[in-house]
């Protein structure tokens, strides 16, 4: 039955395909690929894989590009590796002579203050006292080390009292002393750290009974029965 359209348009008819299923032809309906939105979306997919094709064409280009400069900068790095070494030698050597020049920059006194301190170091010694070595530690400018032996033990205690009494220096420690027995006879071999007056006038003056000449040293007494190297005395730099 035909329904009747109210606005006299014309009506539409129902259409039956009374065939059976497999002698009917259906009709595809390609309608939906002429929506605006369907098309937009393909055009920007393709306009998409493009981009990416051509950009990974560019990427693997520049990345062969910067491979094959990295390749010849290693190969210029090779070829020029004993430059380096030798910049590393040079440098060493730099650094030794920098070191030995500021070391003898450090000694800010003069000669002459060095001859007064061993003169102080020799002229409170007593009789039976020798010093067999004199050290000045690198990290320490204003120290001294002053290694001896002895033949009475309560020298040691007034030779440190007399040198705290010298003006160059200001304290006096004694690190270490120990008995040696031998054959003839014994004796106390000693260690003193000496710390040095850094603020003492360089030229200041000595009073006239603690500043004797350096001709005129104490000579200590050695047992005769002592070996040699025993009675090599280092003082006043002799």
């Amino acid at each position: 039955m035909a329904t009747l359209n109210i606005n006299g348009q014309t009506p539409d008819f129902i259409h039956v395909n009374l065939l059976p299923i497999e002698y009917r032809v259906v009709k595809k309906d390609y309608t939906f690929l002429l929506d605006l939105r369907v098309l937009i979306s393909i055009i920007a997919l393709i306009a998409m894989g493009a981009g990416y094709l051509v950009g990974q064409s560019y990427f693997h280009a520049n990345l062969a590009s910067k491979k094959n400069t990295l390749a010849k900068i290693q190969a210029e790095i090779g070829a020029n590796a004993y430059v380096a070494t030798r910049i590393k030698e040079l440098e060493k050597l730099r650094d030794e002579k920098t070191a030995k020049n500021n070391s003898l920059k450090s000694i800010s006194v003069s000669k002459k203050k060095w001859v007064r301190i061993l003169e102080g170091i020799n002229k409170y010694m007593p009789l039976n006292m020798w010093i067999e070595s004199i050290k000045q530690p690198d990290a320490n400018d204003n120290e001294m080390e002053l290694k001896g032996r002895t033949l009475v033990f309560p020298e040691i205690a007034e030779y440190m009292l007399d040198l705290e009494k010298n003006e160059y220096f200001t304290k006096v420690f004694l690190n270490s002393i120990e008995l040696q027995k031998e054959q003839e006879r014994s004796s106390f071999v000693y260690t003193i750290r000496i710390t040095i007056n850094p603020n003492v006038g360089i030229d200041a003056a000595l009073p006239s009974n603690i500043a004797p000449s350096i001709s005129t040293v104490n000579t200590p007494v050695v047992p005769a029965a002592a070996p040699p190297t025993k009675t090599a005395v280092k003082k006043g730099g002799a």
